[in-house]
């Protein structure tokens, strides 16, 4: 395991993983995790950007970037694209592509790495400590 994952070789890649944002999801690809590949892109608060194999079947590209060995897709809502589905097969969302939207899905088997943009932390709220003698 890299210096500075909180975790076992084999354990979940969690959000408190300083290196979740940017390794999870190749983590994952590598074990073939696919349902924590997809639970992590439902963890975080936008996924930034997907490096994804255009020849993996199920692939739904333009056809131009089917002969790429890896295409890397900008993904964060509101940006780019309206909004991401995300479910057990994969992803499906909306992208501009040479100044044309086209709807695009790829398979979790496509996704080889990317950058999860970690969800928000919830700031600890004070609490009165009782103090003095009773």
């Amino acid at each position: 395991m890299e210096e500075g994952h909180v975790h076992e070789r084999d354990d979940r890649c969690t959000p408190s993983c300083p290196h979740w944002g940017a390794e999870a999801l190749a983590l994952y690809r590598l074990q073939q995790r696919w349902p924590e590949m997809l639970e992590a892109c439902r963890t975080a608060a936008a996924i930034e950007w997907l490096l994804v194999v255009p020849s993996t079947d199920g692939v739904i590209l333009p056809e131009y970037l089917s002969g790429e060995a890896a295409v890397r897709l900008n993904l964060v809502v509101g940006r780019d694209t309206p909004e991401v589905l995300l479910d057990e097969w994969g992803i499906r969302c909306e992208l501009t592509f040479r100044g044309v939207r086209k709807e695009v899905a790829f398979p979790w088997t496509s996704v080889v790495s990317g950058t999860l943009r970690p969800p928000a932390r919830k700031r600890p709220r004070f609490g009165v400590i009782q103090g003095g003698k009773k």
